[in-house]
């Protein structure tokens, strides 16, 4: 089984950028991003909602995990023997790595999904996302590359909401995709 992952905004603080002028693209490196200046990733926890800290941070960011290193320590079994980026950004708090997956998979299946898309058939907002029949990888954290919109979205399996759970981890929802 796999899962669709979310940040969980509405029970944890989000971070917001401070002078960060990055946004999810460049931090997937897709068409046109720019290259990232590890100096100048800069955020701040949002102090308007006091909320609890996640364990792995709610941010504006999609299909990226900010969280501290000790995080993806715990879950270094199912992130680290798959492609991905690392970068390094403070906060007014403390320092978090920003965990990027690059691996890209093929699997959305549009007839089942329910989304907003833009004219063009570009998606811009996934309300509930499935995965095709019979799906299957041996990754166990990834984005879909079906549409441009698609590869905003981070899909894990089953051993990585585990190590999640058994971790008592905070921060992300999961949707069965």
């Amino acid at each position: 089984m796999y899962w669709h992952v979310e940040d969980d905004v509405m029970n944890y603080r989000l971070l917001v950028d401070d002078g960060n002028d990055y946004g999810s693209q460049d931090f997937l490196e897709m068409d046109g991003s720019r290259k990232i200046d590890q100096k100048k990733l800069r955020f701040r926890f949002d102090y308007e909602r006091l909320l609890p800290l996640g364990d792995i941070v709610p941010s504006s960011h999609l299909g990226v995990f900010f969280a501290k290193s000790e995080v993806f320590d715990l879950l270094s079994s199912v992130t680290f023997h798959c492609k991905h980026v690392l970068y390094n950004a403070k906060t007014d708090l403390y320092d978090l790595k920003i965990y990027v997956p690059m691996e890209e998979v093929l699997g959305f299946d549009f007839s089942k999904s329910s989304y907003e898309k833009f004219d063009d058939g570009g998606i811009y907002q996934i309300n509930e996302l499935k995965l095709v029949d019979g799906f299957s990888t041996d990754l166990d954290i990834f984005r879909l590359k079906d549409n441009f919109g698609t590869r905003f979205h981070i899909i894990v399996s089953d051993k990585f909401k585990y190590l999640y759970d058994k971790g008592g981890m905070t921060g992300l929802r999961f949707n069965e995709a």
